[in-house]
């Protein structure tokens, strides 16, 4: 669990944050024109919009990403599960094969040694 004073420093920052995202907001009321090259079309929005706009994309992109690496890295730890599952049951399988190769040898021998002493 955090330490309220983090707790309390976090949310101080991020109420700084914010403030300052509506102070630059009310001050850059100005109308930009924004286009791309190729295109014919272009879009008026303010300065605050290009910059709110600018962070909404790349914290998409930035989802995006992170949730591809996360996929990705999900997909590997179940194929290694799988695995330790498979060798763990191999692992298993030799140890009750020896188990019984051991009972059984020492069977024999219990069972060679009374043979011996009937006769």
């Amino acid at each position: 669990m955090a330490h309220p004073f983090a707790i309390l420093i976090r949310r101080i920052i991020w109420i700084l944050v914010a403030l300052t995202l509506i102070l630059f907001a009310v001050s850059n009321r100005h109308i930009v024109e924004i286009s791309l090259l190729p295109f014919q079309y272009a879009v008026t929005i303010p300065v605050w919009g290009v910059l709110f706009l600018g962070i909404f994309i790349g914290l998409l992109i930035s989802a995006f990403v992170t949730g591809w690496f996360r996929l990705k890295s999900f997909t590997k730890r179940r194929k290694a599960e799988r695995r330790v599952d498979e060798l763990d049951a191999q692992v298993n399988a030799l140890a009750e094969d020896t188990h019984k190769l051991k009972a059984a040898k020492a069977h024999e021998e219990a069972s060679g040694g009374l043979l011996t002493k009937n006769d």
